[in-house]
């Protein structure tokens, strides 16, 4: 019963060092030449990044876009009207 119950404690640990990926990292946000469209993109770690544009007309957000080992896509907000975004910024998120 001592080995059985010393294996049971071991299990959670193991289970939680699974996803000890490190959050998404270097992340960076900007403005598109088209002035309406903002931009974010990590070049670290493991998740999900996406754009934030502040608009005129309140705040957008773009799609979440996977990171995973320094591969980034590129998460894209457009304010709406083609309205000239005031502000860019990013979320990041964990798988």
């Amino acid at each position: 019963m001592v080995t059985a119950a010393a294996i049971t404690a071991v299990i959670p640990l193991a289970q939680g060092t699974a996803h000890a990926d490190p959050v998404p990292s270097d992340c960076h946000s900007g403005i598109y030449y088209q002035k309406y469209k903002t931009w974010a993109s990590c070049n670290s770690g493991s998740g999900y990044v996406r754009a934030v544009a502040k608009c005129p007309t309140g705040t957008t957000y773009g799609p979440w876009v996977v990171v995973s080992s320094g591969i980034s896509g590129q998460s894209v907000a457009t304010c709406s009207g083609n309205r000239n975004a005031t502000g860019h910024s990013y979320q990041i998120k964990k798988y």
